[in-house]
């Protein structure tokens, strides 16, 4: 199986399973895909920050995209329970490993020598 037919297989089992829990999983749902591709948007920011302002400015008009995304998602949700946060947390995880395979692991690289290079 190709890593593109991984990755719409498994963004649609994402989204069929949690389309079959109620409004709420797919509210959940979305605030969580939300939270990790800001996580990783805001990665992207700081790494091209001084390198290549107009591919900066491009993924920061995303970001603010995809964070009116998150909040419209948020504000849908009640006050989370420990089942939500369960499934948002395991659905960040789910997210995070489709943004790995969907770049080989060049993602979970930045974000390490980010970290590193934060350090003091």
């Amino acid at each position: 199986m190709s890593r593109d037919a991984i990755l719409e297989l498994g963004g649609w089992l994402l989204g069929f399973l949690t389309a079959l829990l109620d409004p709420q999983g797919i509210w959940a749902c979305t605030a969580a895909v939300e939270a990790t591709v800001h996580r990783h948007l805001d990665d992207q920011l700081y790494y091209l920050a001084g390198r290549d302002p107009g591919l900066h400015a491009i993924i920061l008009s995303i970001r603010e995209e995809e964070l009116a995304h998150l909040r419209y998602a948020e504000a849908q949700l009640p006050a989370p329970g420990p089942l939500l946060l369960l499934l948002r947390a395991m659905i960040a995880v789910a997210t995070d490993c489709l943004i790995w395979l969907s770049t080989w692991g060049d993602s979970v690289r930045m974000a390490r020598a980010l970290k590193a290079a934060k350090l003091p």
